[in-house]
């Protein structure tokens, strides 16, 4: 294994290219991306199961499985073996897991993605988005944690005014 990382569920969307606004060129980086992950690195998720149900949530189990559903079916089947998982400890502080006392956020828009940032700065992980404007807009609090996000499609992940498909404009 290479390294660690968190994959947040835009990933997993977009590269199944369905219910997403990203290109061609975003859906292909996400599809190579999770082959890599597969292939590669530790895959960090939380003991508590909140990041694995928002993976099936919005990942579409009718019909032809995308790359994205795929990437949670195998994360599901290798959850017991350490070597390709990681269950990280978390303790969030209600049940949705958007509040944790480690990290504390400063922004409700960063809220829906605390899981994702606790599991993180627990693993010592890096963050991997594809269409989420949050991660570039707190950049601040991720570098001052020493969270790493790698940006597959920078493209999508900066606010411009208009919604970015995943959350309302400002």
């Amino acid at each position: 294994m290479t390294g660690r990382s968190v994959v947040d569920t835009n990933v997993l969307v977009a590269a199944n290219g369905r219910d997403t606004h990203v290109d061609e060129h975003c859906q292909l980086a996400c599809v190579d991306e999770l082959a890599r992950l597969a292939r590669e690195e530790l895959v960090c998720v939380d003991d508590r199961g909140l990041i694995m149900r928002e993976y099936e949530k919005r990942t579409s189990r009718k019909g032809q499985a995308g790359p994205g559903t795929v990437f949670y079916k195998r994360l599901w089947e290798k959850m017991g073996d350490p070597n390709r998982v990681y269950l990280v400890p978390v303790e969030p502080r209600d049940p949705e897991g958007r509040d944790f006392s480690d990290p504390v956020l400063p922004s409700n828009n960063l809220k829906k993605d605390a899981k994702f940032l606790a599991v993180a700065l627990k693993a010592q992980a890096v963050i991997v988005n594809a269409a989420d404007s949050d991660w570039a807009e707190h950049h601040d609090l991720t570098d001052r944690l020493g969270v790493g996000v790698r940006q597959l499609c920078p493209q999508h992940a900066i606010r411009t005014g208009k919604s970015n498909g995943d959350h309302a404009p400002p």
